[in-house]
Parts: C-alpha cells; sequence; structure tokens
C-alpha cells in the first residue's frame, strides 16, 4: 500500500469519527442533562449531614439517587427511586443506612404496591400490600412533583394525596397549599405547606415547608421537617435541609439548533480540506470502477 493510500485512509477515517462525533452531539441533545445538587441537613443551627444527589428525567422515565455523609465525611445513607415521570407512579424504591441496616423497599406489581421495612439489622421485613388507587405519592419526589403543580398551588388551589409510608408500612392522607411568599439566601420563594388531611392526625404531626424560588427552573431552595437519616439508635430527627445546585441546564445547557449550527460551520471549517481530498479520493474510484465494470 502506498503512502499516497494510506494518508487519504487516515484522513477518510478522521473524518468519519469526527462525523459520528457531531452525530454523537446531536444525539446527546435530545437528553436530559442530570440535575446535581448538594444539602445540608441541619438540627439546630449545625449541620449534622451532608446530602450529595442527582436527579433525571427523560421521556415518561424518572429516577433519583441521593448519598448521606455523616460529619466526618462517612457515608451512612443511601436512597433511590425510579418512576414514571407523568404518573408518579413508582416502579423501584430502595433505601438503605449502613449504620443501623435499616432499609425500605417499595416495588410496584400489577395494581399494588408492596412495601417492606426493617428498623435494623436484627429485625426481619416487614411487608404490606398497597393498592394504587387514586394519587399515591412518596417523600423522595414530592418536591419534583411540587414544582410541577406550582400553578395550580399559585392559583389557592389544594392538592390531596396518599403518602407512602414503610416505616409502618401504611399510607397516611396529606395535602399541600401555598401559604405566601418569603425570602431564603435573598432568594425570592414560594412557601409550600404538606400537612396532614385529617384535623386529629394534624395534632398528631407536624407540618412540613417547602421553599421553592419563584424563577424558573423553580428550584427547592430549602425544606423544613422531618429528616430521612435518623440518629444511630434509629429515632426519627427534624431540621432544615439547604440545597445547593451545581450542574443543570443553566450550567451545561443541550446544544439548540444555533448551538448545532455553530458546531457545523467550524466542522466543515476546520476540516474542509479533509473533505476535499475525500471528495477527490471518492471522485478516483468512482473513475476506475467505471473503467473495469462500464467498458
Amino acid at each position: 500500500m502506498s503512502l499516497t493510500v494510506v494518508y487519504h485512509k487516515n484522513k477518510m477515517i478522521k473524518v468519519l469519527l469526527c462525523l459520528i462525533c457531531l452525530a454523537a452531539a446531536v444525539k446527546l441533545n435530545m437528553a436530559q442533562v442530570p440535575e446535581e445538587y448538594n444539602a445540608e441537613n441541619k438540627i439546630n443551627n449545625e449541620v449534622y449531614f451532608h446530602c450529595r444527589g442527582m436527579f433525571i428525567e427523560e421521556g415518561d422515565n424518572a429516577c433519583m439517587t441521593s448519598n448521606f455523609f455523616d460529619k466526618a465525611g462517612n457515608r451512612i445513607l443511601k436512597e433511590d427511586i425510579e418512576y414514571k415521570a407523568g404518573s408518579f407512579e413508582i416502579v423501584k424504591y430502595e433505601l438503605e443506612d449502613y449504620r443501623t441496616g435499616r432499609k425500605e423497599i417499595i416495588t410496584g406489581r400489577n395494581n399494588e404496591y408492596i412495601l417492606r421495612y426493617k428498623r435494623n439489622s436484627d429485625n426481619n421485613f416487614r411487608g404490606k400490600g398497597i393498592k394504587k388507587d387514586g394519587l399515591i405519592l412518596h417523600g423522595s419526589f414530592l418536591p419534583i412533583f411540587i414544582i410541577k403543580k406550582l400553578t395550580m398551588l399559585n392559583n389557592g388551589q389544594e392538592i390531596s394525596f396518599r403518602l407512602l409510608v414503610p416505616l409502618r408500612p401504611t399510607i397516611a392522607r396529606f395535602r399541600l397549599k401555598q401559604i405566601g411568599m418569603v425570602k431564603v439566601d435573598d432568594k425570592e420563594c414560594y412557601e409550600i405547606k404538606m400537612e396532614a388531611s385529617s384535623w386529629i392526625t394534624r395534632k398528631l404531626v407536624a407540618p412540613i415547608f417547602f421553599y421553592i424560588h419563584t424563577e424558573k427552573p423553580n428550584r427547592l431552595i430549602m425544606y423544613k421537617g422531618r429528616l430521612l437519616p435518623t440518629d444511630e439508635e434509629g429515632n426519627p430527627l427534624d431540621g432544615i435541609i439547604t440545597f445547593f445546585y451545581h450542574k443543570s441546564f443553566e450550567d451545561n445547557p443541550p446544544l439548540g439548533c444555533e448551538d448545532l449550527s455553530q458546531l457545523s460551520i467550524a466542522f466543515f471549517r476546520f476540516f474542509k480540506k479533509d473533505l476535499f481530498l475525500l471528495e477527490i479520493s471518492l471522485s478516483k474510484a468512482l473513475t476506475v470502477s467505471r473503467l473495469f465494470f462500464n467498458p
């Protein structure tokens, strides 16, 4: 094989690889960029836990994962959930506390959810089936649900739902309503209150508050209420969670039409010589083929 043939072969490979990369960029443009966040879990103004999480929604599929760390940086708890983005129907949920052995599992089967829970590594799982009837939610994706229903809440509507509680295991009835606007770290936020539907239950269960930024994309800025991690003995804790976002559409925007046009122009400017040589090579190949097969 002559050096000229090798040169042109390498150039052709180079161009084809770049075309593949361009196609990949277009493909990635159709996918959602994961939303990543950090969070500080405070009790009495002292940070007890740190959290790192990621959320992604693509089409009708959504998943979220959160890892919690103690003051020393040790991972103490992990939470994973997969659900349908449109209906908020849970596909699978798992929680594991590495300190106590506490585990929570929810799986969707046909027309019911199977809730399984054990308090620590010394206990066995308890389970119960919950019929899928009406709007049933889980605490892990409640902020996402609230953000999607902001228009309704801001118009004064209350949203009632049933909350899965693997700890019991059972379901409880709650309602959401917007009660005003407040500033959190100089950010104007909608204050959303979640409380038990029954006045009797409201005497026993404290309300939970979500603070959603008024500016798009309406992220959760702060949360007040029951924390996901317990203490080392497994007792529940209440506190405040502050969220910090560091990857999003704003920071890593997907390629739009204008971006793709610029990318295409840059591509052809940079590789115009290679494309010209490729055109010549193909032209020569066609000429040779005509000589052999079209006498």
